[in-house]
């Protein structure tokens, strides 16, 4: 399909008008009709023009462009020393922490290495959840 098929076809069922659309995505709406229009592909946008409208309308390029994704399987993940301490802790202060919380801290690097001991993994732990990058799981 193409990018000016794709383009309306995402656009119009997010119920958008290409003047909204145009605003969300800070481009001009005569380029974005443009795009919408060029069913032959001559018009070749820019990644940043890509990215921002993809934005606007809450899509991956990828999904812009319908290319091909694929999606990792979650594969078990040995838990250090240290995370099951704290996965102890945090048992003993009634928070237990879940099965996804525990694979993501797992597999979380911070400048190619983990926290090393309980205390570091509990200070990782309550910055993710202030700066909202984790959602507290129940």
């Amino acid at each position: 399909m193409s990018l000016a098929r794709r383009l309306r076809q995402i656009r119009e069922s997010a119920a958008l008008s290409l003047d909204e659309l145009a605003a969300r995505a800070k481009i001009s709406k005569t380029y974005l009709w443009e795009l919408e229009k060029d069913t032959a592909g001559t018009k070749k946008p820019s990644a940043a023009v890509l990215l921002r409208i993809a934005a606007a309308l809450s899509v991956t390029i990828a999904d812009l462009l319908a290319l091909p994704t694929v999606q990792v399987k979650s594969e078990a993940v040995e838990l250090p020393s240290s995370l099951r301490d704290f996965q102890k802790r945090m048992a003993s202060l009634k928070s237990q922490l879940s099965e996804q919380d525990l694979h993501e801290l797992a597999v979380m690097k911070f400048r190619g290495g983990q926290p090393q001991t309980a205390d570091e993994w509990h200070q990782l732990y309550l910055t993710l959840m202030a700066t909202g990058t984790r959602k507290r799981s129940r």
